[in-house]
């Protein structure tokens, strides 16, 4: 049983079962099945819980592959913002991750596994689309090109 200086989040990381190991004394790390990685953490503020899960290294990707992937996440993350409450972002070493934080008086019971779950869904799903949008299989290739003002 991991060991937190936070009952509550002591709590929350029981409810997800005995091999939850603590890496700090607020977080924990899990590896899901597809190499998946997410760090659970509690917030600064203490109330609240945020899950990161690291879905791509995007750090492999250039040129038009990177404008596209980029450019999309940031319109998915737009539309996100004003939903669910999550995030999808790159880090500084550009791994592409995706965020949320939610109160912790809101994950009684098994919502904290339902919504873990639900989130590592929503994370799986932005990796299919950074595979397709970055041809990953490497059999097709494209090119953005800029227009010019008034071209259609």
């Amino acid at each position: 049983m991991p060991q937190f200086d936070h009952p509550e989040f002591q709590r929350l990381a029981a409810c997800l079962g005995p091999d939850v190991q603590a890496t700090s004394q607020r977080s924990f790390d899990l590896v899901f099945d597809d190499d998946l990685p997410v760090t659970v953490s509690l917030h600064p503020n203490g109330t609240d819980v945020a899950i990161d899960v690291w879905c791509y290294d995007a750090a492999k990707l250039a040129g038009a592959p990177r404008t596209a992937v980029v450019d999309t996440l940031l319109l998915l993350n737009q539309t996100v913002r004003s939903g669910q409450p999550f995030a999808i972002g790159l880090d500084s070493r550009d791994f592409v991750v995706v965020h949320a934080r939610q109160a912790m008086n809101q994950l009684q019971g098994l919502a904290m596994g339902a919504w873990l779950t639900w989130l590592v869904d929503q994370a799986r799903r932005v990796r299919a689309l950074i595979r397709t949008l970055s041809f990953e299989s490497g059999r097709l290739t494209y090119a953005l090109t800029a227009s010019s003002p008034g071209e259609a």
